[in-house]
């Protein structure tokens, strides 16, 4: 399982027009760093981890960035017995 090791944004725009007025959308560029480790055999056959990150990006809404935070904190009081 990976862990999670940063949490990163940017704002970024994007350009609608409507009716031939321009308007901009704003948007958060979430980027989460997980931990990705990789093995490799070391010349005298014993097994090495090599430390290694991966990125997973993806852009929501201020809307969906306000639902997702609530969601996460809804995960977070979340009791054992209650997953399924």
């Amino acid at each position: 399982m990976n862990s999670l090791v940063s949490i990163r944004t940017n704002i970024v725009y994007s350009k609608e027009v409507k009716e031939g007025k321009e308007k901009y959308n704003r948007h958060q560029e979430l980027i989460l760093l997980v931990d990705k480790p990789k093995y490799t055999y070391s010349n005298e056959g014993e097994i090495v981890r090599e430390r290694g990150l991966e990125e997973l990006r993806f852009t929501v809404s201020d809307k969906g960035f306000e639902q997702l935070i609530k969601l996460l904190e809804k995960m977070k009081e979340v009791e054992p017995d209650e997953l399924g």
